[in-house]
C-alpha cells in the first residue's frame, strides 16, 4: 500500500474525501487568514467543527496504552468525565474511541492503527491520532480557538496535523445570486483566495478557492484548494444554509 493509499484509507473512516495533502511553516500568516475567513456570517452560526489527525509512528500499541493516550488528549481538552470508550476492529485496523457528548458540542478522540505494509512487502501498523470537535449554535464561534489548541496539543506530541475547519450559519429565506456573490467575494477576500472553481446544481451553490497563505490544501479536479463556500437552500424550511470549509467543506449537504 502506497503512501497516498493509507492517507487516503484513514480518511475514509474520517468521512472525508482527501487525496492529498501538503503543510508548510506559515502558522502565523494561516491563523490569522482562518480567523478573518471563519468571522464571517458569524451572528447566525448554528454549527461549527475542528478537526486533526496525525501520524503518530508505527510502533504497536497496546489497548491500555490507547486508552491511555485518548483520556490523556481528552484531560488537555478539559474533559474529566462522562465519556465513553470504545475499541472497535476496523477495515485494515483497529480503533480506540473516546466521545464525550455534550450540550453545547461532541467531542471524538481515536487512536487508529492501520495493518500495512512496508516496502518490502512485510507487515507493519501506522498510528494515527484523529480529534473532532462538534460545536452547536452560538458555541460554534469558538470553533477557530480550538484549531489553534488542538495544533498545540498535537505539536506537544511531535505531529504537526492535518486540520479542517467547518462552519455553518443559516439565512432566512432563499439568497438571490448578488447575495451568495456578496459572500463569496467577501470569502475569498478575507483569505486572501482566488476562485479555482464554481458548481452549482440543484439547489446548492459552490466556490472552490485556493490561497497560498494557508499551508493545508487538497486537490479538486488536478487544481489545488484550500479555502470552499458553499450554500445550500431548504425549501420545506425556506432557509439558505452557508457552508464554510479550509481547506474545505468536508460533509455532504
Amino acid at each position: 500500500m502506497n503512501k497516498k493509499s493509507k492517507i487516503y484509507l484513514v480518511v475514509l473512516i474520517w468521512a472525508a474525501a482527501l487525496l492529498q495533502l501538503t503543510i508548510n511553516n506559515s502558522i502565523n500568516r494561516e491563523k490569522m487568514m482562518v480567523e478573518q475567513a471563519m468571522s464571517q456570517g458569524v451572528e447566525n452560526l448554528i454549527s461549527g467543527s475542528t478537526k486533526a489527525y496525525g501520524y503518530y509512528g508505527d510502533q504497536e500499541l497496546s489497548k491500555p496504552a490507547k486508552e491511555s493516550m485518548v483520556k490523556s488528549l481528552a484531560k488537555k481538552l478539559g474533559i474529566t468525565s462522562g465519556y465513553e470508550l470504545s475499541c472497535d476492529n476496523i477495515r485494515n485496523g483497529r480503533k480506540t474511541t473516546l466521545t464525550k457528548l455534550g450540550q453545547h458540542g461532541d467531542t471524538t478522540i481515536s487512536v487508529i492503527t492501520l495493518d500495512v505494509e512496508d516496502e518490502y512487502g512485510q507487515p507493519i501498523v501506522e498510528n494515527y491520532v484523529m480529534v473532532e470537535i462538534s460545536l452547536k449554535g452560538s458555541g460554534a464561534t469558538a470553533t477557530s480557538n480550538y484549531y489553534d489548541e488542538l495544533r498545540e496539543i498535537y505539536g506537544e506530541l511531535g505531529m504537526n496535523p492535518t486540520t479542517n475547519l467547518y462552519l455553518c450559519s443559516q439565512e432566512k429565506g432563499r439568497l438571490v445570486e448578488s447575495e451568495m456573490e456578496q459572500y463569496v467575494e467577501e470569502f475569498l477576500a478575507n483569505t486572501d483566495a482566488k476562485a479555482v472553481e464554481t458548481m452549482e446544481f440543484d439547489n446548492n451553490y459552490l466556490v472552490y478557492g485556493y490561497s497560498k497563505n494557508i499551508s493545508e490544501y487538497v486537490y479538486q479536479d488536478d487544481e489545488k484548494i484550500n479555502v470552499n463556500i458553499a450554500f445550500s437552500y431548504d425549501q420545506a424550511e425556506d432557509v439558505t444554509y452557508i457552508h464554510m470549509g479550509v481547506p474545505f467543506v468536508d460533509r455532504s449537504f
